[in-house]
């Protein structure tokens, strides 16, 4: 094998993913994951739909998909090309009257194709729709003014809470579909693919890791509350991002 069926079936090991669980997250039928995996691509309705399912598993598993179709395009077998040899001998001219039925016949199948492929799609084809990135409100403005003399500073009471809360608090808003994988304190506490509009809150008593986010553009996080900057842009995949009181500050 080339080797995307290996690094595709290493990821989901590693995951610990049963082929079950994750066809309900890429919605791939578990016989087309398989054939993937096994690079058994003959068993798939064609290219097109091979080069679709590999990307959609990649992203779903926290791959590059470009480096998987690259794998997949070197493995390719080409297309064979029909010669057609000029016949040595005479061949016999049917009559004109059997080419008008032929012309039917062909008609009619190339009907019952497009009708059967049309069917196919419609119920075998599980890959999500594309999604389109909800606008992420902006920023409001504030105005800084310099308090008159004598003025006592009055402290922002937020901010003196982040710094003193006992623990870690994350509030965890998902402004676009994401997949993420969190350990607390060392243990596992969330995993799986969340939609736009989600929120989680997850606690910790020193230290909460982000083993891996697979879109790093749509998580927004606020740490015992106090709003972090991004932590990357859309589509892209962080792993090992490790949140502590020292984000804080």
């Amino acid at each position: 094998m080339a080797g995307e069926g290996q690094m595709l079936q290493a990821a989901r090991e590693e995951k610990k993913w049963s082929f079950t669980y994750t066809e309900e997250i890429t919605k791939i039928r578990v016989r087309y994951i398989q054939a993937l995996e096994e690079e058994k691509y003959d068993i798939l309705p064609g290219t097109t739909y091979v080069k679709g399912y590999l990307r959609t598993y990649a992203k779903q598993l926290g791959l590059n998909s470009d480096e998987i179709i690259d794998l997949y395009n070197a493995s390719a077998k080409p297309e064979a090309i029909n010669v057609f040899e000029t016949p040595s001998k005479y061949v016999k001219v049917r009559p004109l009257w059997v080419r008008p039925a032929i012309i039917a016949s062909m008609a009619v199948l190339a009907i019952v194709l497009l009708i059967a492929i049309k069917a196919f799609s419609q119920s075998g084809n599980k890959l999500d729709p594309p999604y389109v990135p909800a606008a992420l409100p902006s920023a409001p403005q504030t105005e800084q003014t310099t308090p008159p003399p004598n003025t006592p500073v009055v402290t922002d009471p937020t901010n003196v809470v982040a710094n003193t809360q006992e623990g870690l608090t994350a509030q965890l808003v998902f402004t676009q579909p994401c997949w993420i994988e969190v350990r607390v304190d060392g243990q596992p506490a969330l995993q799986g693919t969340f939609t736009a509009g989600t929120t989680k809150e997850v606690k910790a008593t020193s230290k909460i890791e982000l083993v891996s986010v697979g879109n790093a553009g749509g998580l927004s996080i606020t740490l015992n509350g106090k709003a972090l900057p991004s932590l990357g842009k859309a589509g892209q995949v962080l792993r090992n991002v490790v949140l502590t009181k020292e984000n804080l500050n």
